[in-house]
């Protein structure tokens, strides 16, 4: 199926429509396009001119990330190596793709793109991209996506000794809205978590019963839940 996508992409056989972005116009076949994408979807077969002569202009739009999803509709895959078409970097070129993806309303793209994105972030996140990727996350996602926000602060936040060596990330987080309150919420949270005290399970020598808490310090004494034992150590009754 994947080799028959890559015959008809951008062919002259069979197209009936032309999605045209920087001066550059790619064949295309309504039917691929539509079972993917509500925008196209709407757009081919509404009561507008594009759907009577099937030609779309996407405007503002980088056209290697077009081409990409275009390649996605037809492959079920896309190279992040065309970044290089666009000077970005397979890290910023996925999260663009993912952009993109969101913005035509091609959900199985945006996941695609998504999990290449964390791939690239888990790998090289310490490169001097990553700022330049952050940033594109943030100037193109809405705050109520957190997809791709999730991955840099998650990311930003287990490396932040590291990457506040680097002049270009201290640069990005003084002039990327939204990811620094973002970073310093997790970190706090994190905190929290760290200093709440996690529960221990016991059973209760004289019903048998199991339960969980976070017993007081030594020497205070602590009932069952269920038939009111009380003793002052129950660390022989850990489960």
């Amino acid at each position: 199926m994947r080799l028959i996508g890559v015959n008809y992409l951008n062919s002259p056989s069979l197209s009936d429509g032309i999605i045209e972005c920087e001066n550059k116009e790619f064949k295309i076949h309504k039917l691929v396009l539509c079972a993917q994408s509500n925008y196209f979807s709407k757009a081919f077969q509404g009561d507008w001119k594009e759907s009577t002569d099937g030609h779309i202009t996407l405007k503002e739009d980088d056209v290697s990330a077009v081409e990409a999803m275009l390649r996605f509709m037809y492959t079920f895959d896309y190279d992040a190596s065309s970044s290089a078409k666009s000077s970005s970097s397979p890290m910023v070129f996925n999260a663009k793709v993912y952009s993109i993806a969101d913005k035509y309303e091609v959900l199985s793209l945006k996941s695609y793109a998504k999990q290449k994105f964390e791939t690239t972030v888990e790998t090289c996140w310490d490169m001097d991209d990553f700022p330049h990727a952050i940033a594109e996350v943030y100037n193109s996602t809405p705050s109520v996506d957190q997809g791709l926000r999730k991955v840099v602060v998650d990311a930003a936040c287990k490396h932040l000794d590291q990457l506040l060596s680097k002049q270009g990330f201290r640069d990005m987080l003084e002039g990327t809205e939204g990811f620094a309150p973002d970073v310093v919420q997790t970190l706090a949270k994190c905190q929290k978590q760290s200093e709440t005290p996690s529960q221990i399970k016991y059973r209760c020598p004289n019903c048998q019963k199991q339960w969980e808490a976070v017993l007081p310090s030594a020497g205070e004494s602590y009932y069952c839940i269920y038939c009111g034992n009380r003793r002052a150590n129950w660390t022989s009754y850990i489960v």
